[in-house]
């Protein structure tokens, strides 16, 4: 049987400013209502947590629960993600949020200046990944802070295991309009090491001569420029495969998993 929770007269009074809102903290409560103490602010916080009318995100932010649960009732996993970690949306999440995949993970990843860190909420997991100086290139775009869409590649490609893999970072590449080459440039011309540069470039050399994929010469120019010493596609796995020399890369993993979605593999 569903067991009622009866407010206080007090819990009534927070409750009723606060039940249109979606994420509230004790901050902002304190600010709404400076005729309680803090000692009533958090009394009253933790009794409407304990009858499921607050979610505890964190210390001092609460998710707000129009329908009393114990568990969290999530409509925007993202808004929920960036009030847990300050950054922006990365990595598969972003690619999703812009259409480039279609299927919707259920671990929201939030790149960060400093911290790293998860946090479980019912089916979603919160992934915070520390970015450090290459947290930037931010734009606002369905109500949330997310990568641009040239800077998302930087980061799917900076840190492939995030994006889902070459084979999704792939697909989702073939499918942008009006990618900005520069933009994209600029990130591995300040952030991006030899290696990096020649994983990427071969990437994007692989889909131009097997999908005609249409990559500006100096894009290509400019990556082939960093070749260096010899590197693996996937550093951490086993060196086994195909060396390319143009690249000076070890393309450990195939071209048929790299671009199996558009071999029907």
């Amino acid at each position: 049987m569903k067991k009622n929770y009866y407010l206080t007269k007090s819990e009534q009074l927070v409750f009723r400013v606060i039940e249109n809102a979606r994420i509230i903290s004790t901050t902002e409560l304190k600010d709404l209502f400076p005729e309680l103490s803090e000692e009533m602010i958090y009394k009253v916080a933790s009794s409407l947590e304990r009858k499921g009318y607050l979610y505890r995100l964190k210390k001092g932010l609460y998710l707000v629960q129009k329908t009393p649960s114990k568990e969290p009732l999530i409509e925007n996993p993202y808004e929920i993600a960036l009030s847990i970690f300050k950054g922006y949306i990365a990595f598969s999440s972003a690619l999703r949020l812009y259409d480039l995949i279609e299927y919707e993970p259920f671990t929201i990843f939030v790149a960060t200046p400093e911290k790293s860190g998860r946090v479980e909420l019912n089916s979603y997991t919160v992934r915070a990944v520390s970015m450090g100086e290459r947290a930037i290139g931010i734009t606002f775009y369905r109500g949330v802070y997310i990568s641009t869409k040239a800077k998302t590649f930087f980061d799917c490609f900076y840190k492939p295991q995030y994006a889902g893999g070459y084979e999704t970072i792939t697909k989702a590449l073939f499918e942008v309009k009006n990618m900005d080459w520069d933009e994209f440039l600029s990130y591995f011309k300040k952030f991006a090491s030899p290696s990096l540069c020649q994983r990427t470039g071969y990437i994007l050399d692989l889909m131009r001569r097997e999908l005609d994929f249409k990559v500006p010469e100096n894009v290509l120019l400019f990556f082939k420029g960093r070749v260096k010493t010899r590197t693996r596609l996937i550093p951490t796995a086993p060196s086994k495969g195909r060396f390319i020399s143009a690249w000076k890369v070890t393309d450990n993993l195939g071209k048929e998993r790299i671009l199996g979605w558009a071999y029907g593999a």
